[in-house]
C-alpha cells in the first residue's frame, strides 16, 4: 500500500482547489448583465447595511475603484463589494445565463466568491437562484462575524 502525500494547498487558479483570479473568473463564466432590478436590490442592500453600521462599499482594490467601474462591470455581469475594516474581506457575485424558462424568459444563476482583502484569490462560494438571496448572504458573513 502505497503512501498519499496531500497537495501542500491551493494552486493559485486551480479550479479544482476551488481559487481564481479574477482573470480565470471573467475567462470561465458565461455571464448576463446585471439589470436594473438587480442593481436596485444592491442599493437597498448597501444602504441598509450602511444604517446598520457596516462597512460594506460596492468595488474593489484593482478591480473597480469608480462608480462607473462597477457599472461597467455590471453591465458584464460583474458586481464586486469590499468591507475593507470590518471584515477584511471581498465578494464577488457574477450573474450567469442559466438557459431559457419553456416560455423563452432568459434564466439566471449567481455564483459567489470571496477573498482576504487586496488579494487576486477568489474561493469559490454558493451558487443562488435568486438574487435577493445571495445579497442576503454578505448580511450573514456579517451577523457571523458579530455584526448587526
Amino acid at each position: 500500500m502505497g503512501v498519499y502525500a496531500a497537495p501542500s494547498g491551493p494552486q493559485k487558479g486551480s479550479a479544482v482547489q476551488g481559487i481564481l483570479s479574477f482573470a480565470d473568473i471573467v475567462r470561465s463564466t458565461n455571464r448576463i448583465a446585471f439589470d436594473e432590478n438587480d442593481l436596485t436590490v444592491v442599493t437597498s442592500v448597501v444602504k441598509a447595511g450602511q444604517a446598520k453600521g457596516r462597512d460594506l462599499i460596492l468595488g474593489a482594490p484593482g478591480i473597480a475603484t469608480s462608480l462607473q467601474d462597477v457599472l461597467d462591470l455590471a453591465g458584464k455581469g460583474i458586481l464586486v463589494f469590499t468591507s475593507q475594516h470590518q471584515l477584511q474581506t471581498s465578494f464577488l457575485f457574477t450573474k450567469n445565463d442559466a438557459g431559457r424558462s419553456f416560455l423563452g424568459k432568459q434564466k439566471a444563476v449567481y455564483t459567489s466568491y470571496v477573498n482576504a482583502f487586496n488579494d487576486d484569490e477568489w474561493a469559490i462560494g454558493s451558487v443562488f437562484k435568486m438574487w435577493t438571496f445571495a445579497m442576503t448572504s454578505i448580511g450573514n458573513v456579517y451577523r457571523h462575524e458579530g455584526y448587526k
